[in-house]
């Protein structure tokens, strides 16, 4: 049985993270980086914790790293993915 991707972002001064548990999907990590984007333009640093994650789609390590990319880009920041062992 799957569990839905679910998140929670922290935010902190100029740093955020974004704590991600359940499956990894694509479409989850889409709508969880389009929560990131409503974060204030002064945070520039975005952690995001793949730890609790567990049996990712395919597609969906690729749609992080491209949506991670372009939050780093426009905010001309840093991005950092904690991947599960």
């Amino acid at each position: 049985m799957h569990t839905d991707l679910q998140y929670d972002l922290e935010a902190h001064g100029e740093s955020a993270t974004l704590y991600v548990t359940g499956t990894l999907s694509t479409h989850g990590v889409i709508a969880a980086m389009h929560y990131c984007d409503a974060l204030p333009e002064h945070v520039r640093s975005l952690r995001v914790d793949l730890r609790g994650t567990k049996d990712p789609e395919p597609s969906a390590h690729d749609a992080l790293a491209f949506t991670t990319r372009r939050w780093r880009d426009v905010r001309s920041g840093r991005t950092r993915i904690d991947l599960p062992r």
